[in-house]
């Protein structure tokens, strides 16, 4: 009998140290991730970008802008020990013609980070997979952008339009594939914590490097559209985005 009685106090106690009011109780909400805010600027050289408005190419070309439309995927960062952490499932859909220029990064893990990487287009499963599985709002889904060309050649990564101001005559330039899939990644040092959580940032794109570097492209020799994924126009303007991203920068 004695035995059974200290073996219910013994239960007692535990009982009466798991509930002490010294400990505070979990928070099972408690937030364990962040977000960044990212808003891209666009340039033409050191000048602001402007459209319908008179520019210069890095051809002397005099051009106005009329379109530039972009899809962003494949977010990741690197973080203070090196590893990789990617972003699945985020795109963004930047309209600078229009003036939408800003998307949210989400479920940041709380740490520090030293990069981002990201994608200016879309691996060939998803660009090739069906548009009408996204919400009327996502980034991917037709009825929010013009940019899906069809189910054999998927989504256009990129569409710059205008006209040639000498002689009023258009360019449309519609670069796709996913063989031309542009991948980035670039120094972005911060970090996030439960006090900390949320970070905005600015990433500088140069417009005028899509004309210039390797090779200036001149709109009245090299061509005034492209709608094929391997024509000399798409592989000499894809080459030469390989570092229109200029800065990366977070507040």
């Amino acid at each position: 009998m004695k035995k059974m009685m200290y073996v219910l106090l013994g239960l007692m106690a535990i009982g009466f140290s798991a509930c002490s009011p010294d400990e505070e109780p979990i928070d099972q909400n408690e937030a364990t991730a962040s977000s960044l805010k990212i808003t891209m600027d666009h340039k033409m050289g050191s000048a602001d970008m402007a459209y319908n408005e008179d520019l210069i190419l890095p051809s002397l070309e005099s051009v106005q802008m009329s379109r530039l439309s972009y899809l962003l995927g494949g977010f990741y960062l690197i973080d203070g020990n090196n590893n990789k952490v990617p972003l699945a499932g985020q795109y963004a859909l930047i309209e600078a013609h229009k003036g939408d220029v800003t998307f949210t990064l989400t479920d940041i893990p709380f740490g520090n980070y030293t990069s981002v990487g990201f994608s200016i287009g879309l691996d060939s499963i998803t660009n090739h997979g069906n548009p009408n599985q996204y919400a009327a709002d996502h980034p991917l889904s037709p009825i929010n952008n013009s940019l899906h060309w069809n189910w054999t050649g998927g989504y256009i990564f990129t569409a710059l339009e205008g006209k040639v101001v000498k002689d009023d005559e258009t360019f449309v330039f519609h670069l796709a594939g996913a063989q031309n899939r542009l991948d980035f990644e670039m120094p972005a040092v911060f970090s996030t914590s439960a006090t900390d959580a949320d970070k905005t940032a600015v990433i500088t794109y140069d417009i005028s490097e899509v004309f210039k570097n390797p090779e200036i492209f001149t709109i009245a020799e090299d061509g005034t559209s492209s709608h094929s994924t391997t024509s000399p126009v798409t592989v000499k303007l894809i080459r030469n985005m390989s570092d229109v991203f200029t800065k990366f920068e977070v507040n």
